[in-house]
């Protein structure tokens, strides 16, 4: 009787450690894909450059950085084809590329338009409000596109939100094909100041 105790204690023992070695890997798993994800973003994305507009807020936990906005997110109503998207559900903006080389929104919709052409890119974005419906056709609506942070060292926010209204400031922007984008470095004058560790 005690050696049959005796397994069934060393068998949920076993079960126990199974379980843990089973969660232990699919958190891993979890966090390797993510890291795997960005850094294949920022390896083999296309790049694009968007000028900012920063505000110096601050993160206690991961530091300093800097607020990005970005005339991109900053669209029309009327470009939206199809039905407007629920609050804060992804959807889709085209960026056309102009001959003065900026990027600018000609198309938006709930869905992912397929663009081939060389002077076009697909960003995903989401705003935190409803899509207007109705009325004046001149009506903007406010996108993020997840790369409206960037973290610098202490003391470099104040300097970069002035040369943001100096307009001397742009992000270098990684875009793979689902339109996730990611901040790949900063800009100061069209020279590559601050560049984004793959790691």
């Amino acid at each position: 009787m005690i050696e049959l105790g005796n397994k069934v204690g060393q068998f949920l023992r076993n079960r126990v450690v199974l379980a843990l070695a089973v969660v232990a890997l699919a958190q891993t798993a979890v966090l390797a894909s993510m890291v795997i994800d960005r850094t294949r973003l920022l390896t083999y994305g296309r790049e694009i450059t968007l000028p900012v507009v920063p505000v110096d807020p601050r993160n206690i936990f991961k530091g300093e950085y800097v607020r990005l906005g970005y005339e991109v997110g900053n669209v029309p109503v009327a470009l939206l084809e199809g039905p407007p998207p629920a609050r804060n559900d992804a959807f889709y903006v085209v960026l056309e590329k102009k001959d003065d080389g900026a990027w600018q929104p000609v198309k938006a919709s709930s869905t992912m338009p397929r663009e081939i052409s060389p002077d076009r890119i697909v960003l995903k974005g989401r705003s935190a409000w409803r899509w207007p419906t109705g009325g004046n056709p001149n009506a903007r609506m406010r996108v993020r596109y997840g790369i409206e942070s960037y973290y610098v060292m202490q003391g470099e926010g104040p300097r970069l939100e002035k040369l943001a209204r100096d307009k001397k400031l742009a992000a270098v922007v990684a875009v793979d094909k689902k339109g996730n984008a990611a901040i790949k470095g900063l800009l100061i004058d069209g020279q590559l100041q601050y560049e984004e560790p793959l790691f």
